[in-house]
């Protein structure tokens, strides 16, 4: 028994018309931005509306390609323009005239590995569902598939050591020093392929820790994670051994063993995990519950996402979906067996589809959890506020049932959730917001696009005025970590939300964006 520690983008442009930015106002307009004149229809509904009708624009007719550092440096002309990021290569050639930056901004990527460029840029910006369709393949140096990431473990000190006892020759235990004061079994993700093959990966300030063994032995996937009852930075995993036996060593340690990677960087493990459950919550939302494999062990942290990813015609398709659970139940839902998720389906999609036409029983490839999200900035807020588009809603559930338990224990703290929708009945979880925000006495503003004539709450689109209407004056400078400000939805939505923000008068120190 592993247990836990003791203690929009559819073809029609209105369908998603909450997104959309509204017309210029003076929060909009004060601020310089770093844009060119684009030609008439060359906008980013107009890009997405291409890439729906487009059935391959990578130039590679659907094959994912492998692609050297000397092949990816022939493709740097307007006319036939490749750029790397974070290990994928895109053809952005068909994208160069709908950059917002403009054609010369975006060519300084071009025939290279843009990473850096990239995130110093446009961090924000899901450039794996901006570019879904360009995608021409992996980037592949002579260090390896994932160049950068090595070049950065390199020059990282690692923070673990690692041990293992015999307490007898039917089990073994495997000790994980670490020197991370506040590490939780959900920083912990466990694998043992085929009984021999062990990879555990620990998470700790926004870097992934590898231990990678080959056993000596097979060990069966009854396996027990927890803290250490006696020292807060130690890890200890209990294996039981198919042969009763003593062993002479644990096995061979892997390549990336003891390694360490920017999290960013890092390549998730993937596994099949079953769908064992499908709930309708709205007209076009359905929660998902995916039962994991009795090999793995993962207790994702709040606000992190896992991906799922399917072959559809030789072409891999993955999305990152947050994971969730019910409102007012993180203890009781947030089980180590099972993952569940809140999925908006989009029938001009690739994934939604698919994951509609999945049976109970059936299985589908999963990743190990990723993410950045520190729980500690909700213990030290007072004041937390939650913005959210649509499904932007699904880190902001673990979030509510964190802070609220803490309300139980007597904590006080202001809560106010700002959830943007198109339509009363496309709200999720309408009902059980309501009740829980009652229940704890925190403040939830429904805001509609396109409301019914008989709503009376908040109408229109995010804008200054309806924030510096509805939340709370900003922290002074002395007290910066007094407020949290978590913000999610479609990229278009999150820039412009974190701009008005900090028109507002919050800064860096107090916002967090989720990127899905």
């Amino acid at each position: 028994m592993k247990s836990r520690e003791p203690n929009s983008t559819t073809n029609n442009p209105t369908t998603m018309n909450f997104l959309q930015l509204p017309g210029k106002t003076a929060a909009a307009t004060n601020k310089p931005r770093a844009q060119v004149a684009l030609a008439p229809q060359h906008g980013l509904m107009d890009w997405i509306r291409k890439m729906n009708n487009t059935p391959n624009i990578s130039g590679t007719n659907g094959k994912l390609l492998t692609v050297t550092e000397e092949e990816l440096a022939k493709h740097n002309k307007k006319t036939d323009c490749w750029a790397a990021i974070s290990g994928n290569v895109y053809n952005i050639t068909p994208y160069l005239d709908y950059h917002p930056g403009g054609v010369d901004e975006i060519m300084k990527g071009a025939g290279i590995d843009a990473t850096a460029l990239f995130q110093e840029i446009h961090s924000w910006v899901n450039f794996g569902s901006m570019l879904e369709k360009c995608l021409v393949g992996r980037l592949v140096t002579k260090h390896g598939p994932i160049d950068g990431a090595l070049a950065k473990k390199k020059s990282l000190p690692s923070r673990l050591r690692f041990d293992f006892r015999q307490p007898d020759s039917k089990s073994l235990t495997l000790f994980i020093y670490t020197t991370c004061l506040t590490l939780t079994v959900e920083k912990i993700f466990v694998n043992i392929e085929n009984g021999k093959n062990l990879t555990i990966l620990i998470f700790i300030d926004g870097f992934v820790h590898t231990i990678s063994i080959e056993l000596l032995e097979l060990v069966t996937n009854d396996f027990n994670v927890r803290i250490s009852s006696n020292k807060q930075d130690q890890i200890e995993i209990d294996l039981k051994k198919q042969t009763d036996q003593m062993w002479k060593s644990v096995g061979k340690f892997a390549s990336n063993h003891l390694s360490i990677c920017p999290m960013q960087d890092f390549e998730p493990i993937y596994f099949n995990a079953t769908l064992i459950k499908r709930t309708s919550v709205t007209h076009d939302s359905d929660w998902y519950t995916f039962s994991l494999p009795s090999n793995v062990f993962m207790l994702p942290p709040i606000g992190y996402h896992i991906r799922l990813q399917r072959t559809k015609d030789g072409v891999i398709i993955t999305k990152p979906y947050t994971v969730v659970n019910k409102l007012d139940e993180e203890n009781k839902s947030l089980s180590e067996h099972t993952i569940e998720l809140l999925i908006k389906h989009y029938i001009d999609r690739t994934m939604t589809p698919m994951l509609q036409q999945l049976s109970i029983g059936d299985t589908i490839e999963m990743s190990s959890a990723e993410g950045a999200f520190d729980t500690a900035r909700i213990d030290m807020c007072r004041t937390l506020v939650l913005i959210a588009a649509g499904t932007g809603l699904t880190p902001m559930i673990r979030i509510l049932n964190y802070a609220t338990k803490q309300i139980d224990n007597e904590q006080n703290r202001d809560i106010f959730l700002l959830f943007f929708n198109k339509t009363q009945k496309d709200i999720l979880c309408g009902a059980e917001l309501q009740a829980m925000s009652e229940k704890y006495k925190f403040t939830v503003h429904n805001i509609l696009s396109r409301p019914e004539s008989d709503w009376t709450g908040e109408t229109g689109y995010i804008r200054g005025e309806l924030l510096h209407r509805l939340l709370p004056e900003p922290p002074s400078k002395t007290n910066v970590t007094n407020t949290l400000v978590c913000v999610c939805g479609p990229a278009p939505f999150s820039k412009l939300a974190f701009d008005l923000l900090k028109e507002h008068g919050y800064n860096d120190s107090h916002l967090h964006l989720f990127l899905g």
